[in-house]
């Protein structure tokens, strides 16, 4: 196995951005689940980097040929799975905002109409 330039670029590019992605979820800049996405993708081209024979297996288990156009493809897949999962979680974050506005138009409307007062109790009829 020749290691060339290039494959010590990207694995040592990959490090990094895998330390940034540790550095980015211990101050709680970013989510678990995003970070283990991104280090997922990290490893995976550091490691394809260092052992692009693995590569060549996997193109050939795919019945591909040509090394750039599996990249490629396996590229525009992954692209399309984080979209259509941030598209995913959009559409739930719209409909939970559009759920909390309409609670609070119902609670700001029974406050304005008296019967919670601002503390959040029920006032209670007396029956006399």
């Amino acid at each position: 196995m020749k290691t060339s330039t290039y494959s010590i670029f990207f694995a040592v590019l990959s490090i990094i951005a895998i330390y940034l992605i540790l550095t980015r979820l211990k101050k709680d800049n970013m989510g678990i689940r995003s970070a283990l996405i991104w280090m997922i993708l990290w490893f995976g081209i550091g490691f394809f980097s260092l052992f692009p024979e693995l590569l060549n297996m996997a193109m050939r288990f795919a019945q591909m040929e040509n090394r750039m156009f599996f990249i490629l493809v396996s590229a525009v897949f992954i692209l399309f799975a984080l979209v259509f999962n941030l598209n995913a979680r959009m559409d739930k974050m719209q409909r939970d905002i559009a759920r909390l506005v309409q609670e609070l138009s119902i609670l700001n409307y029974k406050i304005d109409a008296g019967v919670i007062n601002k503390k959040g109790n029920s006032k209670k009829k007396s029956g006399g």
